[in-house]
């Protein structure tokens, strides 16, 4: 965990707001929690897999009806970045 702030893993790059978005999307998806908590930077495979929930959670709930992105589309937009980042660094 960061010293800064405790409750985010030293490997997540969006910052504790950002964080407690991934916390809140991911509380219904038991795989998607796990990669979020883990103290360790995800592999390949959980990155990808990150980022698959996270786009079908956006075209799920991230948009109005006339497509344009909402704030919390904004959110789910950003950690697709941050897993997209890791898995490109690997």
């Amino acid at each position: 965990m960061s010293e800064q702030n405790r409750t985010v893993p030293r490997w997540f790059r969006g910052g504790p707001r950002l964080y407690r978005s991934l916390l809140d999307l991911a509380a219904w998806h038991p795989e998607a929690t796990e990669i979020a908590m883990s103290p360790r930077a995800p592999d390949d495979f959980a990155a990808d897999t990150m980022v698959e929930f996270l786009s079908q959670e956006l075209m799920r709930s991230g948009y109005t009806d006339d497509w344009s992105v909402t704030s919390h589309g904004q959110d789910i937009e950003d950690l697709i970045d941050v897993f997209h980042t890791i898995a490109q660094r690997r």
